[in-house]
Protein backbone atom coordinates (compact mmCIF):
# COMPACT_ATOMS: atom_id res chain seq x y z
CA UNK A 1 0.00 0.00 0.00
CA UNK A 2 2.78 2.41 0.95
CA UNK A 3 4.57 1.56 -2.27
CA UNK A 4 1.40 2.19 -4.28
CA UNK A 5 0.92 5.59 -2.62
CA UNK A 6 4.50 6.57 -3.47
CA UNK A 7 3.82 5.67 -7.09
CA UNK A 8 0.48 7.50 -7.24
CA UNK A 9 1.48 10.57 -5.22
CA UNK A 10 3.31 12.43 -8.02
CA UNK A 11 0.34 11.91 -10.36
CA UNK A 12 -2.10 13.08 -7.70
CA UNK A 13 -0.04 16.21 -7.07
CA UNK A 14 0.27 16.87 -10.80
CA UNK A 15 -3.46 16.59 -11.43
CA UNK A 16 -4.23 18.68 -8.34
CA UNK A 17 -1.99 21.43 -9.68
CA UNK A 18 -3.69 21.21 -13.09
CA UNK A 19 -7.12 21.57 -11.49
CA UNK A 20 -5.91 24.40 -9.24
CA UNK A 21 -4.46 26.26 -12.22
CA UNK A 22 -7.52 25.66 -14.39
CA UNK A 23 -9.83 27.04 -11.71
CA UNK A 24 -7.56 30.07 -11.25
CA UNK A 25 -7.54 30.72 -15.00
CA UNK A 26 -11.32 30.38 -15.26
CA UNK A 27 -11.96 32.87 -12.45
CA UNK A 28 -9.37 35.38 -13.76
CA UNK A 29 -10.76 35.06 -17.30
CA UNK A 30 -14.34 35.54 -16.10
CA UNK A 31 -13.43 38.64 -14.09
CA UNK A 32 -11.27 40.31 -16.73
CA UNK A 33 -12.65 39.33 -20.17
CA UNK A 34 -14.21 42.53 -21.48
CA UNK A 35 -17.55 42.92 -23.17
CA UNK A 36 -16.66 45.96 -25.29
CA UNK A 37 -20.30 46.92 -25.77
CA UNK A 38 -22.55 48.99 -23.53
CA UNK A 39 -24.96 46.10 -23.17
CA UNK A 40 -28.62 47.10 -23.20
CA UNK A 41 -27.56 50.76 -23.35
CA UNK A 42 -25.44 50.44 -26.49
CA UNK A 43 -27.26 53.17 -28.45
CA UNK A 44 -28.16 55.43 -25.52
CA UNK A 45 -27.40 59.15 -25.73
CA UNK A 46 -27.61 61.99 -23.19
CA UNK A 47 -31.14 62.76 -24.43
CA UNK A 48 -32.42 59.17 -24.84
CA UNK A 49 -30.98 57.08 -21.98
CA UNK A 50 -33.32 55.26 -19.63
CA UNK A 51 -32.92 53.05 -16.58
CA UNK A 52 -35.99 51.11 -17.71
CA UNK A 53 -34.05 49.51 -20.60
CA UNK A 54 -32.36 46.95 -18.39
CA UNK A 55 -34.42 47.12 -15.19
CA UNK A 56 -35.50 43.51 -15.80
CA UNK A 57 -31.85 42.43 -15.45
CA UNK A 58 -31.88 43.30 -11.74
CA UNK A 59 -33.05 40.24 -9.83
CA UNK A 60 -33.11 42.24 -6.59
CA UNK A 61 -36.70 43.53 -6.45
CA UNK A 62 -35.92 46.91 -4.88
CA UNK A 63 -33.23 47.62 -7.51
CA UNK A 64 -35.61 46.55 -10.27
CA UNK A 65 -38.38 48.83 -8.98
CA UNK A 66 -35.96 51.74 -8.49
CA UNK A 67 -34.88 51.60 -12.14
CA UNK A 68 -38.31 50.79 -13.53
CA UNK A 69 -39.76 53.90 -11.88
CA UNK A 70 -36.87 56.32 -12.24
CA UNK A 71 -37.92 59.36 -14.36
CA UNK A 72 -34.87 59.33 -16.66
CA UNK A 73 -36.39 61.76 -19.17
CA UNK A 74 -36.39 64.49 -16.52
CA UNK A 75 -32.59 64.33 -16.56
CA UNK A 76 -31.99 64.30 -20.31
CA UNK A 77 -29.53 66.78 -21.80
CA UNK A 78 -29.93 67.98 -25.38
CA UNK A 79 -26.62 69.73 -25.91
CA UNK A 80 -23.22 68.07 -25.92
CA UNK A 81 -20.15 67.80 -28.12
CA UNK A 82 -18.63 64.51 -29.25
CA UNK A 83 -14.87 64.86 -28.67
CA UNK A 84 -11.72 62.80 -29.21
CA UNK A 85 -8.37 63.26 -27.52
CA UNK A 86 -5.23 61.18 -26.88
CA UNK A 87 -4.63 59.18 -23.74
CA UNK A 88 -1.36 59.94 -22.01
CA UNK A 89 -0.36 56.48 -23.15
CA UNK A 90 0.85 56.93 -26.71
CA UNK A 91 -1.26 55.66 -29.57
CA UNK A 92 -4.61 55.45 -27.82
CA UNK A 93 -7.54 57.73 -28.71
CA UNK A 94 -10.26 58.38 -26.15
CA UNK A 95 -13.82 59.47 -26.88
CA UNK A 96 -16.01 61.63 -24.68
CA UNK A 97 -19.13 63.76 -24.49
CA UNK A 98 -18.38 67.32 -23.44
CA UNK A 99 -21.11 69.28 -21.66
CA UNK A 100 -19.53 72.74 -21.67
CA UNK A 101 -22.50 74.84 -20.59
CA UNK A 102 -20.98 77.51 -18.34
CA UNK A 103 -18.09 79.91 -18.87
CA UNK A 104 -15.69 80.40 -15.96
CA UNK A 105 -17.12 77.43 -14.06
CA UNK A 106 -15.50 74.13 -13.00
CA UNK A 107 -15.67 70.90 -14.99
CA UNK A 108 -15.80 67.29 -13.76
CA UNK A 109 -14.56 64.23 -15.68
CA UNK A 110 -17.01 61.35 -15.16
CA UNK A 111 -15.52 57.84 -15.36
CA UNK A 112 -17.66 54.73 -15.83
CA UNK A 113 -17.28 51.31 -14.22
CA UNK A 114 -16.79 47.69 -15.25
CA UNK A 115 -18.11 46.14 -18.47
CA UNK A 116 -20.56 46.22 -20.12
CA UNK A 117 -20.31 49.93 -19.56
CA UNK A 118 -19.32 53.33 -20.93
CA UNK A 119 -20.49 56.91 -21.06
CA UNK A 120 -23.73 55.56 -22.55
CA UNK A 121 -24.85 54.03 -19.23
CA UNK A 122 -27.45 55.75 -17.02
CA UNK A 123 -24.92 56.33 -14.22
CA UNK A 124 -22.59 58.55 -16.29
CA UNK A 125 -25.49 60.34 -17.96
CA UNK A 126 -27.25 61.02 -14.67
CA UNK A 127 -24.10 62.38 -13.03
CA UNK A 128 -23.53 64.71 -16.00
CA UNK A 129 -27.12 65.93 -15.73
CA UNK A 130 -26.90 66.52 -11.98
CA UNK A 131 -23.66 68.45 -12.41
CA UNK A 132 -25.14 70.63 -15.17
CA UNK A 133 -28.17 71.30 -12.95
CA UNK A 134 -25.78 72.65 -10.31
CA UNK A 135 -23.89 74.90 -12.73
CA UNK A 136 -20.87 72.61 -13.13
CA UNK A 137 -19.64 71.44 -16.56
CA UNK A 138 -19.01 67.76 -17.31
CA UNK A 139 -17.00 65.48 -19.56
CA UNK A 140 -18.13 61.85 -19.67
CA UNK A 141 -15.60 59.47 -21.21
CA UNK A 142 -15.19 55.95 -22.54
CA UNK A 143 -12.06 54.39 -21.13
CA UNK A 144 -9.91 52.36 -23.52
CA UNK A 145 -11.60 49.14 -24.68
CA UNK A 146 -15.03 50.70 -24.16
CA UNK A 147 -17.51 52.52 -26.37
CA UNK A 148 -15.97 54.72 -29.05
CA UNK A 149 -12.48 54.77 -27.55
CA UNK A 150 -9.69 52.62 -29.01
CA UNK A 151 -9.77 48.89 -28.36
CA UNK A 152 -6.30 47.72 -27.39
CA UNK A 153 -7.07 44.63 -25.30
CA UNK A 154 -9.78 42.08 -24.61
CA UNK A 155 -9.04 42.18 -20.89
CA UNK A 156 -9.75 44.75 -18.19
CA UNK A 157 -6.68 46.49 -16.75
CA UNK A 158 -8.53 47.46 -13.55
CA UNK A 159 -7.51 51.10 -13.89
CA UNK A 160 -3.79 50.32 -13.68
CA UNK A 161 -3.29 51.48 -17.28
CA UNK A 162 -6.49 53.35 -18.04
CA UNK A 163 -5.72 56.05 -15.48
CA UNK A 164 -3.72 57.46 -18.40
CA UNK A 165 -7.01 57.91 -20.27
CA UNK A 166 -8.31 60.06 -17.41
CA UNK A 167 -5.10 62.08 -17.58
CA UNK A 168 -5.66 62.44 -21.32
CA UNK A 169 -9.09 63.90 -20.57
CA UNK A 170 -7.50 66.25 -18.04
CA UNK A 171 -4.92 67.38 -20.65
CA UNK A 172 -7.70 67.90 -23.21
CA UNK A 173 -9.70 70.12 -20.85
CA UNK A 174 -6.62 72.21 -20.08
CA UNK A 175 -5.97 72.55 -23.80
CA UNK A 176 -9.46 73.97 -24.45
CA UNK A 177 -9.13 76.52 -21.67
CA UNK A 178 -9.93 75.01 -18.27
CA UNK A 179 -7.45 75.71 -15.48
CA UNK A 180 -5.97 72.69 -13.70
CA UNK A 181 -7.50 73.74 -10.37
CA UNK A 182 -10.97 73.87 -11.93
CA UNK A 183 -10.98 70.21 -13.08
CA UNK A 184 -12.43 67.52 -10.81
CA UNK A 185 -12.95 63.77 -11.13
CA UNK A 186 -15.96 61.55 -10.50
CA UNK A 187 -15.34 57.79 -10.54
CA UNK A 188 -18.22 55.30 -10.56
CA UNK A 189 -17.50 51.84 -9.09
CA UNK A 190 -14.33 50.51 -10.80
CA UNK A 191 -14.07 53.90 -12.54
CA UNK A 192 -13.01 55.36 -9.21
CA UNK A 193 -9.74 53.42 -9.40
CA UNK A 194 -8.33 55.19 -12.50
CA UNK A 195 -9.69 58.44 -11.02
CA UNK A 196 -7.68 57.98 -7.81
CA UNK A 197 -4.57 56.83 -9.68
CA UNK A 198 -4.81 59.75 -12.13
CA UNK A 199 -5.15 62.25 -9.27
CA UNK A 200 -2.11 60.73 -7.60
CA UNK A 201 -0.13 61.53 -10.77
CA UNK A 202 -1.56 65.06 -11.06
CA UNK A 203 -1.59 66.71 -7.65
CA UNK A 204 -3.23 69.82 -9.15
CA UNK A 205 -6.46 67.83 -9.33
CA UNK A 206 -7.97 68.87 -6.02
CA UNK A 207 -11.40 67.19 -5.94
CA UNK A 208 -12.03 63.45 -6.45
CA UNK A 209 -15.47 61.90 -5.96
CA UNK A 210 -15.43 58.14 -5.28
CA UNK A 211 -18.69 56.24 -5.66
CA UNK A 212 -18.79 52.55 -4.59
CA UNK A 213 -15.12 51.79 -5.15
CA UNK A 214 -12.93 48.91 -4.09
CA UNK A 215 -10.29 49.97 -1.59
CA UNK A 216 -7.67 47.25 -1.33
CA UNK A 217 -6.54 44.27 -3.43
CA UNK A 218 -6.59 41.40 -0.94
CA UNK A 219 -10.13 42.37 0.13
CA UNK A 220 -11.53 42.54 -3.38
CA UNK A 221 -9.70 39.36 -4.41
CA UNK A 222 -11.34 37.49 -1.54
CA UNK A 223 -14.73 38.98 -2.44
CA UNK A 224 -14.46 38.06 -6.12
CA UNK A 225 -13.25 34.52 -5.49
CA UNK A 226 -16.09 34.00 -3.01
CA UNK A 227 -18.59 34.77 -5.80
CA UNK A 228 -17.47 31.54 -7.40
CA UNK A 229 -17.89 29.58 -4.18
CA UNK A 230 -14.12 29.33 -3.69
CA UNK A 231 -11.78 30.11 -0.80
CA UNK A 232 -8.87 32.55 -0.75
CA UNK A 233 -6.45 29.64 -1.26
CA UNK A 234 -7.17 30.08 -4.97
CA UNK A 235 -5.96 33.69 -4.74
CA UNK A 236 -2.39 33.08 -6.01
CA UNK A 237 -3.66 31.23 -9.10
CA UNK A 238 -6.25 33.91 -9.88
CA UNK A 239 -3.62 36.66 -9.40
CA UNK A 240 -1.09 34.85 -11.60
CA UNK A 241 -3.48 34.38 -14.50
CA UNK A 242 -4.91 37.86 -13.98
CA UNK A 243 -1.46 39.31 -14.50
CA UNK A 244 -0.91 37.09 -17.54
CA UNK A 245 -4.18 38.10 -19.20
CA UNK A 246 -4.30 41.80 -18.37
CA UNK A 247 -0.64 42.72 -18.57
CA UNK A 248 -0.80 44.44 -15.18
CA UNK A 249 -0.02 43.13 -11.73
CA UNK A 250 -3.33 43.13 -9.79
CA UNK A 251 -1.35 43.22 -6.54
CA UNK A 252 -0.91 46.94 -7.28
CA UNK A 253 -4.67 47.45 -7.13
CA UNK A 254 -4.67 49.40 -3.88
CA UNK A 255 -6.41 52.75 -4.49
CA UNK A 256 -6.57 53.58 -0.77
CA UNK A 257 -2.77 53.70 -0.72
CA UNK A 258 -2.85 56.25 -3.57
CA UNK A 259 -4.78 58.85 -1.60
CA UNK A 260 -2.78 61.97 -0.79
CA UNK A 261 -2.95 64.48 2.05
CA UNK A 262 -2.97 67.52 -0.26
CA UNK A 263 -6.09 66.58 -2.23
CA UNK A 264 -9.79 66.34 -1.34
CA UNK A 265 -11.98 63.26 -1.59
CA UNK A 266 -15.65 62.44 -1.24
CA UNK A 267 -16.56 58.79 -0.63
CA UNK A 268 -20.07 57.43 -1.03
CA UNK A 269 -21.36 53.87 -0.93
CA UNK A 270 -24.62 52.01 -0.53
CA UNK A 271 -25.07 50.43 2.89
CA UNK A 272 -26.52 47.29 1.23
CA UNK A 273 -23.99 47.05 -1.59
CA UNK A 274 -23.52 43.40 -2.54
CA UNK A 275 -21.30 44.00 -5.58
CA UNK A 276 -18.62 45.99 -3.80
CA UNK A 277 -19.09 45.22 -0.14
CA UNK A 278 -19.47 48.13 2.25
CA UNK A 279 -16.31 47.11 4.11
CA UNK A 280 -14.37 48.82 1.31
CA UNK A 281 -16.06 52.10 2.25
CA UNK A 282 -15.06 51.65 5.89
CA UNK A 283 -11.52 50.75 4.86
CA UNK A 284 -11.27 54.07 2.98
CA UNK A 285 -12.74 55.90 5.97
CA UNK A 286 -10.28 54.45 8.47
CA UNK A 287 -7.31 54.90 6.13
CA UNK A 288 -8.26 58.53 5.48
CA UNK A 289 -8.70 59.28 9.17
CA UNK A 290 -5.45 57.55 10.15
CA UNK A 291 -3.47 59.42 7.48
CA UNK A 292 -5.02 62.91 7.82
CA UNK A 293 -6.49 62.78 4.32
CA UNK A 294 -9.11 65.46 3.65
CA UNK A 295 -12.26 63.45 3.02
CA UNK A 296 -16.01 63.51 3.36
CA UNK A 297 -18.20 60.43 3.61
CA UNK A 298 -21.80 59.57 2.84
CA UNK A 299 -23.26 56.09 3.33
CA UNK A 300 -26.52 56.03 1.35
CA UNK A 301 -29.25 54.31 3.34
CA UNK A 302 -31.10 51.24 2.04
CA UNK A 303 -29.03 51.40 -1.15
CA UNK A 304 -27.32 48.74 -3.21
CA UNK A 305 -24.45 49.17 -5.69
CA UNK A 306 -24.39 52.73 -7.17
CA UNK A 307 -28.06 53.10 -6.24
CA UNK A 308 -27.59 56.27 -4.20
CA UNK A 309 -27.65 58.56 -7.25
CA UNK A 310 -31.00 57.10 -8.40
CA UNK A 311 -32.58 56.83 -4.96
CA UNK A 312 -31.54 60.27 -3.72
CA UNK A 313 -30.77 62.34 -6.86
CA UNK A 314 -31.48 65.71 -5.22
CA UNK A 315 -29.33 64.96 -2.18
CA UNK A 316 -26.59 63.45 -4.36
CA UNK A 317 -26.67 66.56 -6.54
CA UNK A 318 -26.50 68.90 -3.54
CA UNK A 319 -23.53 67.04 -2.06
CA UNK A 320 -21.66 67.14 -5.39
CA UNK A 321 -22.31 70.87 -5.71
CA UNK A 322 -20.96 71.57 -2.22
CA UNK A 323 -17.93 69.34 -2.64
CA UNK A 324 -16.81 70.50 -6.07
CA UNK A 325 -17.53 74.17 -5.44
CA UNK A 326 -15.61 74.04 -2.17
CA UNK A 327 -12.53 72.48 -3.77
CA UNK A 328 -12.44 73.71 -7.38
CA UNK A 329 -11.92 77.21 -8.69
Amino acid sequence: MKKLLLILLPSMIFFSLIIYGAVGFYVAYSILKIDHTCGWHENSKPNTWSTKIDAHEYTNLSRNILRSNFPSNEYHLDEWKNVYFPSRENGIQINGWLFNYYADRPVVIVIHGLFPNGKCKPESNLIASLLIKEGINALTIDLRNYGQSDKVSDYEDLGLKSFNDVLGAYDFLKKIGFESNSIGLHGISLGAVPAIFAANEEKDIKAIWVDSSLAEFSMVLKDEIARYGLSIEFGPAVSFFGKLLSGVDPVNLNPAKKLTSDQNYFFTHGDKDQRMLVRHYYYFKKYAEDNNIKSKFWLAENSYHVDGMFKYPDLYSEKMKDFFEDNLK
